[in-house]
């Protein structure tokens, strides 16, 4: 436990307010549950997690007002001071933008896929979900040594041929790389590296099908799989039930149609 509590606050930033807050409220969350289980059993008092919560609350409002950080918070850390009402220091509103992922019309396939590099390790996934956001087919693989273009252009390619090879006639394809996309519908010359894989893409994915971009916060599920890519020894496929635990809040979010905010 010492250990786990010290490597905890070596990854708090204690010079910033949030930093702060974040270590306030979990040591006087621990202080006041110890208060209160001591006046339990030596006063016969009553243990309520809502005087706890009350208490921490009003110690955290008490510390916050005395303390001058060093170092500003990042805009996400201000507006959540703020939602705390714990922020001293006046936010700029920036207008991002929400988006989330769209289901594809009644009948429709549609199938969205990523690529991820980490140290030149090249990985990728994506799913097939119908009209009702249910998944049909998901894989993550391992790639090998490789560039960023290169694995989205083979996750890319992986997921057109398990469609082809399954009898699944896809009508809508999206990305997050827009210079992916760009290459494929001849908008922009690709890198010779990937040129016979959009090639081999184009044999795979029907001639009505549409390929198109759309932001990362909207393709968070294929996100969490092309990062399981990374501890895949060859290709795995899953269905509904057998997603990586990593995949199920977001498979979650998309299925609700949770938006997803995306900074300015």
């Amino acid at each position: 436990m010492p250990s786990l509590h010290a490597n905890w606050l070596d990854k708090i930033n204690l010079s910033s307010q949030f930093g702060m807050v974040s270590t306030s409220i979990a040591a006087l969350t621990l202080w006041h549950i110890w208060l209160s289980r001591n006046s339990t059993i030596f006063a016969g008092t009553s243990m309520s997690w809502i005087c706890v919560r009350n208490q921490v609350i009003q110690g955290v409002h008490d510390l916050s007002i005395s303390f001058n950080p060093k170092i500003q918070d990042s805009y996400i850390n201000q507006l959540r001071l703020n939602h705390l009402s714990l922020n001293q220091i006046p936010v700029v509103v920036q207008n991002g933008t929400w988006t989330n992922w769209q289901v594809p019309p009644y009948g429709s396939l549609k199938i969205n896929t990523d690529g991820s590099c980490i140290d030149n390790a090249c990985a990728g996934g994506g799913v097939v979900r119908d009209h009702t956001g249910m998944i049909i087919l998901a894989f993550s693989s391992f790639f090998g040594i490789d560039n960023n273009a290169e694995a989205e252009a083979k996750s890319m390619h992986l997921g057109l041929r398990l469609c082809s090879e399954r009898g699944l006639s896809i009508s809508f394809m999206e990305l997050d790389s827009l210079f992916l996309v760009n290459c494929f519908n001849d908008l922009w010359d690709p890198p010779w590296a990937i040129e016979y894989i959009l090639r081999d893409c184009k044999n795979l994915i029907p001639s009505h099908a549409s390929v198109s971009h759309v932001f990362r916060e909207a393709n968070g599920l294929t996100d969490r799989l092309a990062a399981h890519g990374h501890t895949c020894q060859g290709i795995f496929t899953f269905e509904r039930d057998s997603l990586p635990t990593t995949c199920h809040a977001a498979y979650q979010a998309d299925l609700l149609g949770h938006p997803q905010y995306r900074p300015p």
